[in-house]
């Protein structure tokens, strides 16, 4: 079995091999963190070009936050991305199960397994959220050059958000603490509200290049 690392740990084939083995099943949530990597790299790179440029009214250090907080972005994904949820989860799932106290014990640790589980995309979500709030600030200051850039970054983001929560939605149904469930559901609706406005004010104040 290939095991899947992001390229920072081995070569992109490598990523791209294990990604395409049937053998791992959590190719879909590491193509996404990958995809919305990418699209936080194109913005900081859009962003320290010369051409980009702060706004009559701006503060002086707006594009530097803004690269700022898109690398912090990076760098929390790399650590939820390498959260070992599916170890936990597969220590609970072979637990005993021969009283009913180890099943009950073996049945709250699954619970507590898949929570973590949960943890991941959601934490996903949040962070690419946070990177397209800053889209906003590097396309209204971007030349039109970029634009195209700009424009591949924000639906790298948006993609990969859509996955993470594409995800995390079908992991709700087998959680059983319904408390919980409704506190995610209603931070998957405040996220996607926030994600789907600051792609659209980014993609309007992009500058689109002449035809």
């Amino acid at each position: 079995m290939a095991e899947l690392r992001f390229p920072n740990e081995g070569s992109i084939p490598e990523f791209l091999a294990a990604l395409a083995s049937p053998e791992d099943t959590h190719g879909a949530l590491a193509a996404a963190a990958m995809a919305g990597a990418m699209g936080a790299s194109l913005l900081q790179m859009v962003a320290a070009l010369p051409q980009t440029l702060p706004r009559a009214d701006d503060e002086p250090t707006a594009l530097v936050r803004a690269i700022g907080a898109l690398v912090r972005v990076q760098e929390e994904l790399l650590e939820t991305i390498e959260t070992e949820t599916a170890v936990k989860l597969f220590a609970a799932r072979n637990m005993p199960q021969a009283s009913k106290t180890e099943r009950a014990e073996r049945e709250s640790a699954i619970q507590l397994a898949l929570r973590a589980a949960a943890d991941v995309p959601l934490e996903i979500m949040r962070l690419y959220g946070r990177a397209l709030q800053h889209a906003e600030t590097v396309a209204g200051r971007s030349a039109r050059a970029a634009s195209i850039d700009v424009e591949l970054a924000v639906t790298l983001l948006e993609t990969a958000f859509n996955a993470a929560r594409s995800n995390l939605e079908a992991k709700l149904p087998i959680l059983t603490n319904s408390v919980h469930v409704t506190l995610i559901g209603e931070e998957i609706a405040r996220l996607s509200r926030g994600t789907a406005a600051a792609a659209d004010a980014a993609r309007w104040v992009v500058k689109v290049p002449a035809a």
